[in-house]
């Protein structure tokens, strides 16, 4: 048996480890991680290449690429806020009072559902979220009237 400091057998191992992941994908360093600093210390980082972190300008940004992912293939649902596409209805705070006048907070959401409308300027149905207020309010006005109010481009919800 040969005696290996136990260093150089650490660095043995990771590196093994390192060849092993190549054999599938590339290995990638982040510049800053823990990995990246562990290994820079044995001399394999600098084998690997560097990739920047991706960079978000602000909270507002981040949150608006959540928001318009690609639809999922099964539902092709958007995901959004809970909010009614047509009027702008949102949930209410509220307070459930009990009979000792305990009061808690209280969420009143708006009844949201799918809805296959048709657009009748566009000749073709809209697929929307809308509040069943909504529902109500297109048996009196039409559907180009109430997206043109809060500048809605119905274009973009064409059902297939």
């Amino acid at each position: 048996f040969v005696i290996v400091p136990l260093s150089m057998l650490r660095s043995a191992v990771l590196f093994a480890c390192l060849a092993a992941v190549s054999a599938f994908n590339v290995p990638v360093a982040l510049p800053g991680s823990k990995v990246t600093a562990a290994l820079s210390r044995n001399g394999v980082a600098s084998m690997l290449p560097t990739v920047a972190s991706p960079q978000r300008s602000s909270a507002l940004e981040s949150l608006q690429m959540a928001c318009t992912t690609a639809r999922t293939t099964k539902t092709r649902q958007q995901p959004c806020r809970k909010e009614c596409m047509l009027l702008k209805k949102r949930a209410n705070n509220g307070m459930s009072v009990s009979f000792s006048h305990i009061r808690n907070h209280k969420m009143q959401n708006v009844n949201l559902q799918w809805k296959r409308v048709w657009w009748a300027e566009g000749n073709s149905f809209v697929r929307l979220r809308i509040s069943t207020k909504a529902i109500k309010t297109l048996k009196t006005k039409t559907v180009q009237e109430l997206a043109s109010r809060v500048n809605l481009d119905l274009n973009k919800y064409k059902s297939r």
